[in-house]
């Protein structure tokens, strides 16, 4: 009876194993923002701070209204209660190799160009965030 527990144990080791037990609990995060929303422009990067302090990997992607947030001087919003706007935790998690990008139709539809963003911040190439979307490893969030 003991060899047969073994080896069913050692059996669905071996399975949890193949089958990727940790799969669904993806690490790498895509962080699609295009609201104009404050509150949660500033919710989507508290959560991708702490999935970072979590161990993911996290890429951020900022169209449609979220533009904004990449362009130097634009009007920031302080919300309570840290007192922090979301354009400063954008650039703290440039500060953490955070992979920042702006959508190109942003900036092709706007009176900015590159020179006008903040430091860290790049124009996405759609094929590489295609890979991205692909990839099923990586979860989607948007906000």
């Amino acid at each position: 009876m003991r060899k047969i527990i073994v080896f069913l144990s050692f059996v669905c080791l071996l399975f949890v194993s193949a089958c990727g037990y940790d799969s669904g609990n993806s690490k790498n995060l895509l962080i699609v923002v295009t609201t104009d929303d404050p509150v949660t422009q500033l919710m989507s990067m508290v959560l991708a701070d702490r999935s970072i302090k979590k161990g993911a990997t996290v890429d951020v992607l900022l169209c449609g209204s979220a533009g904004s947030l990449a362009v130097e001087d634009s009007g920031e919003v302080f919300l309570k209660p840290q007192n922090t706007s979301p354009q400063m935790m954008l650039k703290n998690l440039i500060r953490h190799n955070v992979n920042v990008e702006l959508c190109p139709l942003y900036l092709a539809n706007s009176e900015k160009s590159v020179p006008n963003l903040i430091d860290g911040v790049s124009v996405a190439k759609p094929s590489r965030i295609a890979d991205k979307l692909l990839n099923e490893k990586t979860k989607i969030l948007s906000y």
